[in-house]
């Protein structure tokens, strides 16, 4: 199965054309084939904060997924060699806020630019798009068709869905990599990525002489009735401080680490999906933000990161998806006397968990209606939230 065959759920992430449907927009040009396919949603959501700094609200917001519109390009077979390439920019529904959010709403985020080879090498793969990271946490998530956890009550660009709930965000990165063939149903890619210098407009304090390593090893197979899948991944990056930069300046170095493991089993109309991850330097929602380490003026320490999610679904008639799913994350204070990270402050130990029951009902093959409910709760308070919208794909 290619990356671009997987089920409407990998789709929604990994190749950004979300649920496309099978009469999605495709014509010739030459010998080269072309489509066009996308998805927008917007989701009404009723929330209730225990804070009495923010308390209730009601917002109009897209959900984890922002729309989605993705131009591909599959060239003609030429000595054993196929080339596709891709394009997937997402706008937002949500009209802009002043804060709250990950982004202000009403722009447009440039999530995939690439290219692969195949051959019978396997694939190579250039560009930017979901990182093997985290991935199959968050394609094997309900929330990604939903809205999940959000930041603050004031709703404007993504929600989180279970990001930073259960699993750390995969991220839309720049990577040369290499996927294997198929055996027999176990598959194996790795790559070097970007690496992430500091984070939030630090990137003065941070250096990288080697690139961020990411692997990831999937395993699935199907039996009557039913299916299995497995997945591991990993993560390493290593980034030193430069003692002459502006501001807080430190000569210590921060190693990022961090594995995921999950499976997804489905037998007839229920499904079980169970994940976690562990590491260092990892932030809760980003892989590697200014939460995730401390530093003096001449060492870092790096703050221990886990978390984990399981979930339960049962579909009625194959068109109507129930599910329940709870999922925490942690991060320790790494507790170093004196220490500040890289702007100066604190750190502090963070713990989020979600509890999500969800409705996915598919009216048809290119609208999906979504009714969902989530607590969350954190350190700095919790919020409920009813939320109710859908999705058109095509």
């Amino acid at each position: 199965m290619t990356q671009f065959k997987k089920s409407k759920l990998a789709a929604a992430v990994l190749a950004a054309s979300v649920a496309a449907p099978a009469s999605a927009a495709t014509w010739q040009a030459g010998d080269w084939e072309v489509s066009y396919t996308g998805t927008i949603n917007l989701f009404y959501n009723q929330l209730d904060q225990d804070d009495i700094n923010a308390g209730n609200s009601a917002h109009l917001q897209e959900g984890l997924l922002p729309a989605f519109h993705t131009m591909k390009v599959v060239s003609p077979s030429a000595n054993g060699l196929t080339g596709t390439a891709q394009i997937s920019f997402a706008p937002d529904s949500s009209s802009s806020k002043v804060s709250g959010q990950n982004k202000g709403g009403a722009a447009i985020d440039m999530r995939e630019v690439f290219f692969n080879v195949d051959g019978s090498f396997g694939t190579i793969s250039v560009g930017r798009t979901l990182s093997l990271f985290s991935r199959g946490a968050i394609l094997n998530d309900m929330t990604l068709f939903g809205v999940g956890a959000i930041i603050g009550t004031d709703g404007a660009g993504t929600t989180l869905g279970r990001i930073g709930h259960g699993y750390t965000y995969a991220e839309f990165n720049t990577r040369f990599a290499w996927k294997s063939p198929d055996m027999n149903g176990f598959t194996l890619e790795a790559g070097i990525f970007d690496p992430i210098e500091g984070s939030q407009g630090n990137t003065a304090n941070f250096e990288t002489d080697t690139p961020q390593f990411q692997v990831a090893a999937n395993y699935s197979t199907s039996f009557d009735g039913g299916s299995v899948s497995v997945w591991a991944d990993g993560i390493y990056q290593e980034m030193t401080g430069r003692g002459d930069a502006t501001g807080f300046a430190t000569t210590g170095e921060v190693t990022t680490t961090g594995v995921s493991l999950g499976m997804n089993i489905s037998a007839g109309a229920f499904g079980l999906v169970a994940s976690m991850y562990d590491g260092e330097a990892l932030g809760s929602v980003r892989q590697v933000d200014t939460n995730s380490y401390q530093c003096t003026a001449t060492s870092c320490t790096e703050a221990d990161a886990d978390g984990y999610y399981i979930q339960g679904t049962y579909t009625f008639n194959g068109k109507t998806k129930v599910g329940l799913s709870y999922g925490e994350t942690n991060q320790d204070d790494v507790n170093v006397a004196g220490a500040v990270n890289n702007t100066g402050t604190l750190a502090i130990l963070r713990s989020n968990e979600l509890t999500t029951l969800g409705v996915y009902h598919d009216v048809n093959s290119w609208l999906k209606v979504v009714a969902e409910y989530n607590d969350q709760k954190s350190q700095f308070g919790n919020i409920s939230n009813i939320s109710l919208g859908g999705f058109i794909f095509w």
